[in-house]
Parts: C-alpha cells; sequence; structure tokens
C-alpha cells in the first residue's frame, strides 16, 4: 500500500491526483505546472491566474483538503500528498505575497491556529491504524507534537503548559485499551470522532463537522472528569469555545 502511495505522490502518479486538485488543467500544462515547483500545486494555480488572493488560495486548499485525507478518500491512497499539504500553502502563501498579488496584508501575518489545528490533523493521520508505521513514522509524529504545541504558544500563549499536560493525558488515553467483564469501551474510541470534527471544522470550514463536535459531548466530558483527565476537558472546552470565532482556515 505505501509502494502506491510514494508512486501517487512521484512523477508517474502525479497527474491523476492533480486532475483532482487543479480543475480546468490536464494534460501537459497541467503536469508543467506541478513540477515547476516541485509538486506545489497551490504555486501553480498562482501561476496559472486561477488564484489571485488569499482567500481563492484558502478555498484551493480547502478543497485538496477534502480531496485528499484519507477519511474522505477512504485509504491512504493520497497520504503523503495530504500529509504535504501544510508545507505547501505555508510556501504558496510566501509565493503569493512576493508575486504581490495578495490584497489583503494578512497573508504575511503567520496564522498560527490554523498552522495548530494542521499539525493536529498530520498527527491523527499519522495514527490512523492504516497509516501508522512506527519505525517510519514515529519521528513525524515526535515533530508534529512538537510543531503543534510551538503553533499554540504562539496563537495563544496562556494555553501551552495546558496543551503539555492535556496532551499526555490523551496520549495515555489512546494507549488503553478495553478492559473489565464487559470489555468496557476505552475513552479513545469517544475522543476520537471528537478530534476528528474539531479539526476537520478549523481545516475546510464545513459547519457539519462543528455539529458533530458538539455531538455526546456532555456524556465525554463527563467521562473525562470522571477519570481524572481534567487538563484534556479543560483543553477540549477552550478550543469547543472558540469554535463561535469562525474556522481558523477562514482568518
Amino acid at each position: 500500500m505505501r509502494d502506491k502511495t510514494r508512486a501517487v505522490c512521484s512523477g508517474g502518479g502525479a497527474a491523476s491526483l492533480d486532475s483532482r486538485l487543479v480543475p480546468g488543467e490536464t494534460g501537459l500544462h497541467q503536469r508543467a505546472l506541478v513540477k515547476r515547483h516541485m509538486g506545489n500545486f497551490l504555486i501553480g494555480l498562482i501561476q496559472a491566474g486561477k488564484v489571485h488572493s488569499l482567500e481563492d488560495l484558502r478555498s484551493a486548499y480547502r478543497r485538496a483538503v477534502l480531496k485528499t485525507h484519507p477519511d474522505a478518500v477512504g485509504s491512504e491512497k493520497y497520504l503523503e500528498s495530504y500529509l504535504k499539504l501544510t508545507v505547501d500553502f505555508d510556501k504558496a502563501k510566501a509565493y503569493l505575497a512576493r508575486a504581490g498579488k495578495a490584497r489583503d496584508d494578512r497573508v504575511r501575518t503567520a496564522n498560527h491556529r490554523l498552522a495548530f489545528f494542521q499539525q493536529l490533523s498530520i498527527m491523527e493521520t499519522l495514527e490512523t491504524p492504516y497509516a501508522f508505521h512506527p519505525g517510519e513514522q514515529g519521528e513525524e509524529l515526535r515533530r508534529a507534537r512538537g510543531a503543534a504545541a510551538e503553533e499554540l504558544t504562539q496563537w495563544r500563549p496562556e494555553l501551552a503548559e495546558l496543551y503539555v499536560k492535556a496532551d499526555r493525558e490523551y496520549s495515555g488515553i489512546k494507549a488503553e485499551r478495553p478492559m473489565g467483564p464487559y470489555l468496557k469501551h476505552a475513552m479513545a474510541l469517544n475522543l476520537r470522532p471528537l478530534m476528528h470534527n474539531l479539526i476537520g471544522y478549523h481545516l475546510t470550514g464545513r459547519e457539519m463537522y462543528a455539529r458533530q463536535a458538539r455531538q455526546n459531548l456532555s456524556g465525554i466530558m463527563h467521562q473525562l472528569a470522571e477519570n481524572g483527565r481534567t487538563s484534556l476537558a479543560g483543553l477540549l472546552t477552550l478550543l469547543l469555545d472558540d469554535m463561535k470565532n469562525g474556522a481558523a482556515v477562514s482568518d
């Protein structure tokens, strides 16, 4: 499966993937756009005149997330391309600013809020059963965890210490296994969908994720409190409350 993933991200598979992400561009022209910036199709869109503003770039990024995320695709077929989107997006923003095509000065300001959720998304993807290869991806996971902490510190410095404690608690929960005579479900089975929807909302702006994130919320919070996971409960409460400020991708 991973050989197929690498093929998709190499020259041999670029055309099939990019035809999904670069509407209206086909054949040699499309492949040339992709190759010009080592696979950064977002910069290719800017050069092709299809992206003129930061909002255009965000829209293209959202479409790419929806068309490469393993949850949407149903497999890890485009996993490496999905993981590369965060870097491509940041490079495309810088390119847009240098090219003088961004009318909104905010393009020059790092969106640490979005970057935080992007790193959480990378961690989530690397930890999924069909994608996790400890020997190969353990270091990537550590880097993403560190980057998430750094981005949160830049966005909300007052939450930095709470995040470290919450991340430790969440890691412990994910390591738990069903227990007891009735094989009581591990808390991770309830928490993972909540985290997935929270991340999905901020990366795509789709209200569906926001609604789903609030489902069974009281039960999850009660379970966390009952098991002494107060830091994680506190962080989740703050992050869920932050959704009222809109999706991070729209900042």
